[in-house]
Formats: structure tokens, C-alpha cells, sequence
């Protein structure tokens, strides 16, 4: 139960200090494939890694912040499940507030989305 209450405390520090917003949309189908974005106006990168791209930290780095803070990137995904996480300023991974997560198998949690 402690390690479930550490985990949620660091949570809130990295939302709190990389200015992420409490409220999330989430991904979203535009023309093209599925915008992931963030809001993360004090972060330095922003990238999504996740099973669409072997779990790649570098490939897939977010535009931003734009005047909002809000970084984002639409990726071309076909039909499928996938999981994913935020990883900010290469170093601290997230996971999107705005979608359900499963577990990772590894004691931590990945966002998921089925498009």
C-alpha cells in the first residue's frame, strides 16, 4: 500500500513541476492518424515512446510548447491497441492522464488506446 501512495505523490510532483495540466483530452483521430499532446509548458522535450515504435525515447519527440504550454505530434497509426507513455525531458516517463492504463508487467503502468 505505501509503494501505491509513493507512487501517486511522484506523480503529482511530475505534473506539478512540468506544468501539467489536471485536465487531459487525450489522444485524438485528426486527418492523418492520432494527435497525442501534452501539457507540459515547463518542460524542455516532450516525446511518446510506446509499443507503436519498440519503445523508442527519441523517435517520436512532441512540437512545442506552443503559446499554451501544450506540446504535440500526430503520428500515423493504423487500426490496433497500443500502449504508451509521455516521456519528459528524457528522462522522466508519464503516463496520459486521459486514458485508461493497464499494467506493464514490470510494476509500473501504460497508457493504452485502440483506434
Amino acid at each position: 500500500m505505501i509503494w501505491i501512495l509513493e507512487k501517486a505523490f511522484v506523480a503529482v510532483l511530475v505534473l506539478f513541476f512540468t506544468g501539467c495540466a489536471a485536465v487531459h483530452r487525450g489522444p485524438e483521430p485528426v486527418d492523418g492518424g492520432i494527435r497525442f499532446s501534452l501539457h507540459a509548458p515547463a518542460a524542455k522535450s516532450v516525446a511518446v515512446s510506446g509499443s507503436f515504435n519498440r519503445w523508442d525515447t527519441t523517435k517520436n519527440l512532441l512540437a512545442g510548447p506552443d503559446s499554451n504550454g501544450d506540446w504535440s505530434i500526430v503520428l500515423p497509426l493504423p487500426e490496433g491497441r497500443y500502449e504508451y507513455l509521455f516521456i519528459i525531458n528524457g528522462e522522466t516517463w508519464l503516463v496520459d492522464p486521459a486514458v485508461p492504463s493497464v499494467d506493464d508487467g514490470l510494476g509500473g503502468k501504460n497508457s493504452v488506446i485502440v483506434k
